[in-house]
């Protein structure tokens, strides 16, 4: 007869763990559309609607998980809650829960939390090595219970040095987002927990009127609403521009590889020479140009031959201008006037990026008429002197607002901040001075320099 017999699960205990299981599966499709395979996640969203995106399935995954965690045959609660804890704290990282938006703002500032892919995974990872570890007893505890957390860290670095994912789209992944929509199709006005905190504020308060409450309540929600989704929108543009710093390091090294390939006797050019010293065809310039470029693979134009820049053109042209312009180093002409000389693109790539404005508006030009836009070279006069930058056309003024918001998102500001130009027919050109969409002279006189292709 066999002695003290290991004790079996009842049936309601093996219930919650089938429900543990199917919580698992739910986070197959949310994960799949974080790798970009977006057949699953678009399946059950056609399917359930709001009930089917990837957030909501995400929010059903730590339901059914927790539910299982209280109610499953695990024999050790602590791996398991260490691990659901791990696992939300992740998740909290990069997902808008209500009442812990404080862990997202907190973590935009970290380069691993940059996008969502590493958290994500790291989160699952958590919760599966503590559900693991919590159906054994023997082990001590206190390892069990860290080992959910190691595990997470561990995904965490691994997936963030080397970041295997494309980019989603964030509405996509938004728990705020899914509490509005599902609200909206049981027919019920969704408001946000700490909105409506603050709104329990005003209907207290007995010493205004309700006509007085009503509207402060209407003001104090658009405010909160406003400033949530501008700090959502500023939590993206520093990830962006957090990936952004590594693929200017990608392009230094080109920058390097190059330097000193290119013949150094090139002459230098009487000022103003720009239609000689721009040399957007000429191999090593463009060498150079897709090199940078190529980390935002994608046709510059649409329709190409437009020269109207798309999202992956905008992007393009911010790291070709981010290349050079945090490895340029200043030096003036020998007359100390921008207009006596002009360094060919050809020469400054050669001297390893330094001289100054007009060799800066130069190369920039050159660089990036050779993936595809339109640009000119500006000239702006002040009680100091004179300046000149480049400029890249971007069509229309709708055209420019939607460039400003795709910019934002790139180098970390906001979209008021990006600065352009106009001409005397009102299309719209981006400014790429020693700052990107950034005029560094409050000119008195303006004048085009030169002007590329038509």
């Amino acid at each position: 007869m066999e002695k003290n017999p290991t004790p079996r699960p009842s049936p309601v205990k093996w219930f919650f763990d089938l429900v543990g299981i199917i919580g698992f599966s739910l986070a197959v499709p949310t994960g799949l559309y974080i790798c970009g395979v977006r057949g699953p996640a678009l399946f059950f969203e056609k399917s359930l609607g709001p009930f089917g995106t990837p957030a909501t399935l995400l929010l059903a995954f730590l339901a059914l998980t927790f539910t299982w965690m209280l109610f499953g045959s695990a024999r050790r609660a602590l791996p398991v809650m260490s691990g659901i804890l791990a696992g939300f704290a992740c998740f909290a990282s990069v997902f808008d829960f209500p009442f812990v938006t404080f862990v997202r703002a907190a973590a935009a500032r970290f380069p691993a939390f940059a996008e969502p892919g590493p958290a994500f995974f790291a989160g699952i990872a958590a919760i599966a090595a503590g559900s693991l570890l919590g159906q054994f007893k023997s082990g001590r505890t206190s390892v069990k219970t860290l080992s959910p957390v190691i595990v997470a860290i561990a995904v965490l670095v691994a997936l963030a040095g080397i970041r295997p994912f494309p980019p989603v789209d964030a509405d996509k992944l938004s728990v705020e987002a899914a509490f509005r929509e599902i609200s909206r199709v049981l027919g019920y006005d969704y408001r946000n927990p700490e909105t409506e905190r603050e709104v329990r504020k005003v209907l207290e308060d007995k010493e205004k009127s309700l006509a007085e409450k009503e509207k402060t309540i209407a003001e104090l929600t658009a405010r909160l609403e406003k400033a949530e989704e501008d700090r959502t929108a500023l939590e993206k543009a520093a990830g962006d521009a957090k990936r952004l710093g590594g693929e200017l390091d990608a392009a230094r090294k080109a920058l390097a590889e190059l330097k000193g390939k290119v013949d150094e006797a090139t002459p230098l050019l009487v000022g103003g020479s720009y239609d000689k010293a721009v040399q957007s065809t000429d191999p090593a310039i463009r060498d150079f140009a897709v090199g940078i470029a190529k980390s935002s693979p994608g046709a510059f134009d649409d329709p190409q031959g437009s020269r109207r820049p798309t999202g992956a053109g905008l992007r393009q042209v911010a790291l070709i201008h981010g290349a050079i312009s945090s490895s340029w180093k200043y030096v003036s002409d020998p007359g100390v006037n921008w207009t006596e000389y002009v360094s060919p693109a050809r020469r400054t790539l050669a001297l390893g990026l330094a001289g100054d404005c007009d060799d800066f508006a130069v190369l920039v030009a050159s660089c990036v008429q050779a993936v595809g836009g339109k640009v000119r070279i500006m000239h702006g006069y002040d009680a100091r002197g004179g300046h000149a930058w480049a400029e890249l056309w971007i069509g229309d003024e709708a055209a420019s607002i939607a460039a400003s918001g795709a910019l934002s998102r790139v180098v970390g500001r906001t979209a008021a901040s990006i600065a352009f130009d106009r001409d005397g027919s009102g299309g719209r050109w981006l400014v790429l001075d020693w700052r990107l969409g950034e005029f560094s002279i409050k000119a008195d006189r303006m004048e085009v320099g030169w002007s590329g292709v038509p």
